[in-house]
């Protein structure tokens, strides 16, 4: 059943476009080819077969030799024409009226034609579109003086393209046409909508190409996205200028601070005091190291080189451990795969440390680490048994600042930026970070890059 949904036209905007145009048109092509024939098919004389005449004779022997048993006029005919493949039609020579067997009744033409005919001697046949009728030949029923004519579809001779070769003509030249309209109409929205998706990502110099070229409202729509995502990109730019230039002017004050905190060591001044100092003194230290460290990431400047990945994160895994043990924690590891990476091993090292010391002091009891590679990607998996997060927590955990428990990052000295320079330093290898609840309990956190 999901299948047909996603398989459903409707769903999509080209589809319904497409759709309705294709009905459209096909409809009045179809209206126009049936209105042509029924309307404006003209009546010609044909050659009659000599099977014809000799069949129709038939028909009046048998006629004039059921005359005595006063068979109504219409089921006799009715009874005949069931015999063969075509119809019999009487015309009274004096009222001219017309009888017909059951069946579709005939055209106001076809019947004026016939009555026109009753005063023709000879048998001749004549023909509207696809429809031949043959006759008279006269016979005299219950009292009265009759023509008979036959009737029956005959294309042996019809030099107009069939009904179905023009319908079939007019789906194909709907489809074609109606998808290029409805492709004319929705290719500026999806060029708009993946720009969005790119400029949401946090490529700021997404642009909308080809559709911001039309003179129409989805033009103007495309320009206007790519004057919004200048703007965006500007602003972006210059927070990043801000950060770094507030993080550089921080140095000064906090080596002069660190200064101040040493002589007054010297001078014997309260040490619980000082230690407070100095406590807030290295949280700010700490705090302007990493908004340098997140300016430099996003600033882009990377070295790649290749190199063995388990020689990469020997250190990291070495200091990981250490601290758990210190904590009282366990740390499992499983083993490296032996694959040449092409990174920047400082930023892949920050990257992979940043999450798995932020997986060991929310854990509870084991943070385990998890590898997987193809031909193409390779995968870092760390895990945690801690109280875990929400879905929408885990989108928002990446964002520079944000933290998922004010007062738990407190107790830790968070501020909430190891992962923002996680995150970055993920997609400066063109890889991607995301963060997903555990279905028992804990936090997973996926790093994937590519080979």
């Amino acid at each position: 059943m999901q299948m047909f949904k996603k398989l459903n036209p409707t769903r999509k905007i080209m589809g319904r476009i497409f759709l309705w145009f294709w009905a459209t048109f096909l409809v009045t092509a179809a209206l126009a080819v049936v209105g042509t024939r029924f309307f404006f098919e003209e009546l010609e004389v044909v050659d009659i077969k000599p099977q014809d005449v000799r069949a129709l004779s038939v028909s009046v022997s048998r006629i004039q030799r059921n005359n005595a048993q006063q068979v109504p006029l219409v089921k006799l005919l009715n009874r005949f024409e069931r015999e063969r493949r075509w119809r019999l039609i009487a015309v009274n020579t004096n009222s001219k009226q017309v009888i017909v067997p059951s069946g579709p009744p005939l055209r106001d033409v076809d019947v004026r034609a016939l009555q026109n005919l009753v005063g023709q001697e000879s048998v001749i046949a004549i023909k509207r579109g696809a429809v031949k009728f043959s006759g008279p030949l006269f016979f005299n029923y219950g009292g009265e003086r009759y023509a008979l004519f036959s009737a029956k579809l005959d294309r042996s001779e019809e030099n107009k393209p069939s009904f179905l070769l023009l319908f079939s003509i007019a789906i194909l030249t709907t489809t074609i046409l109606s998808w290029l309209f409805a492709r004319s109409l929705t290719s500026p929205i999806l060029d708009i909508q993946s720009s969005a998706k790119k400029l949401a990502s946090g490529q700021w110099d997404t642009r909308v190409g080809s559709a911001s070229n039309r003179h129409d409202e989805l033009g103007e729509l495309a320009r206007d996205f790519n004057t919004m995502a200048a703007r965006l990109q500007a602003m972006w730019g210059s927070q990043k200028r801000l950060l770094a230039d507030v993080s550089h002017e921080l140095r000064s004050p906090l080596a002069r601070l660190q200064m101040a905190l040493g002589l007054a060591y010297q001078q014997n001044v309260d040490p619980d005091t000082l230690s407070r100092v100095e406590r807030e003194a290295e949280r700010m230290e700490a705090l302007v190291a990493q908004l340098l460290t997140l300016s430099r990431v996003e600033a882009g400047h990377v070295s790649l080189t290749k190199q063995p990945l388990a020689e990469v994160l020997n250190d990291v895994f070495t200091d990981a451990n250490f601290e758990a043990q210190n904590k009282n924690k366990q740390l499992r590891i499983a083993e490296v795969p032996q694959i040449t990476v092409e990174v920047d091993s400082n930023m892949l090292c920050r990257a992979v440390e940043n999450v798995l010391r932020n997986a060991i002091r929310h854990s509870k009891a084991l943070t385990s680490v998890a590898f997987e590679h193809d031909d193409t990607q390779w995968h870092i998996s760390i895990s945690d048994d801690g109280d875990g997060l929400s879905q929408k927590e885990c989108e928002q955990i990446f964002s520079p600042f944000y933290r998922a428990s004010l007062a738990r990052e407190r107790e830790s000295g968070g501020v909430g930026l190891g992962l923002s320079i996680a995150k970055a330093a993920v997609e400066l290898h063109n890889g991607v970070i995301c963060a997903e609840p555990q279905s028992d309990k804990g936090l997973k956190v996926t790093l994937s890059f590519p080979r």
